[in-house]
C-alpha cells in the first residue's frame, strides 16, 4: 500500500510538472509569437530603407559620371551624399527569444523541429547584427571622405534631412529643394576624393544588396513560417 501511494504521488506530481510546462510553453509560444510578428514588420522596414540608400548611391555615381567639371556638381548631389551617411539597424524584438534560448527554457517546447528552427532564427539574428556592426567602420569612412568633398556652407541645410522621413516621401523643405536645383561649389581639391568616395560608396552598395537580397528575406521568411508553427501548434 505504501509503494502504491509513493507510486500514485510520483505520477501525480509526473502529471502536474506536464501541466505547467505545457502552460509555460504556451505562455511562452505567445509573447515569442507577438514578437515574431513585429520582427517580420522590422525586417520589411530595413528592406525598404536599404532600397532606398542603394537608389541614393546609384544616383551619386550617375550624377559623378555624367558631370564634365567635377569643381562643381548638381545640388542634387549634396542631397544624396546626406542620405549615404545613414544606416538602417534592424531593432529585434529579442527579449523573449533570448530568454528561451539563454535560460534554456525552450525544452518547453517539445517539437524538436520548431526548436532547431527557432534556433536558426536567433543564429541569423546574430549575424545580420554582425553585419551591421561592420557596416558602422564603413560608414565612417564615407563620412569621413564625404567631409573632404562637401562645402559646409551649402551642405548644412541638408543636414537636417530625416532619413525615415525622405523615405516615407516627405517633401523637401523650401531651402534644400531650391539647392537641389542649382550647380554647388564642392571644396577646393575635392576632385582628387571623389574616386576613393564611389569606392566606399561601392562597398557599401554591395554589402546593402546582401542585405536586402538574403539576409533580411531570410530572416522574414523564417520568423514567418515559426509563426505558422507556433500557431498550428498551440492554437
Amino acid at each position: 500500500m505504501l509503494f502504491l501511494a509513493v507510486f500514485c504521488g510520483f505520477l501525480a506530481e509526473n502529471q502536474r510538472e506536464h501541466i505547467v510546462e505545457g502552460h509555460r510553453a504556451k505562455e511562452y509560444a505567445k509573447s515569442l509569437l507577438n514578437d515574431l510578428k513585429e520582427d517580420t514588420v522590422e525586417l520589411q522596414s530595413g528592406i525598404n530603407h536599404i532600397n532606398f540608400l542603394i537608389s541614393a548611391i546609384d544616383s551619386i555615381v550617375s550624377i559623378v559620371s555624367g558631370s564634365h567639371d567635377k569643381k562643381s556638381l548638381p545640388g542634387k548631389f549634396y542631397y544624396y551624399c546626406r542620405l549615404t551617411s545613414f544606416s538602417y539597424p534592424i531593432d529585434w524584438n529579442s527579449s523573449t527569444l533570448s530568454q528561451l534560448i539563454q535560460s534554456g527554457n525552450l525544452r518547453y517546447f517539445k517539437d524538436k523541429e520548431l526548436v532547431n528552427k527557432i534556433n536558426k532564427y536567433y543564429a541569423l539574428q546574430l549575424n545580420i547584427t554582425g553585419h551591421g556592426e561592420n557596416d558602422a567602420v564603413h560608414r565612417e569612412k564615407v563620412r569621413e571622405v564625404r567631409n573632404l568633398i562637401l562645402d559646409d556652407r551649402f551642405y548644412s541645410a541638408f543636414a537636417t534631412i530625416s532619413f525615415s522621413e525622405e523615405v516615407k516621401g516627405q517633401v523637401p523643405s523650401a531651402l534644400v529643394d531650391s539647392l537641389m536645383k542649382k550647380q554647388l561649389p564642392l571644396q577646393e581639391g575635392a576632385v582628387k576624393y571623389l574616386p576613393q568616395f564611389l569606392n566606399h560608396l561601392s562597398d557599401r552598395r554591395e554589402r546593402f544588396k546582401s542585405y536586402t537580397e538574403k539576409y533580411y528575406p531570410n530572416a522574414k521568411a523564417r520568423a514567418e513560417e515559426i509563426i505558422k508553427n507556433l500557431i498550428d501548434e498551440y492554437h
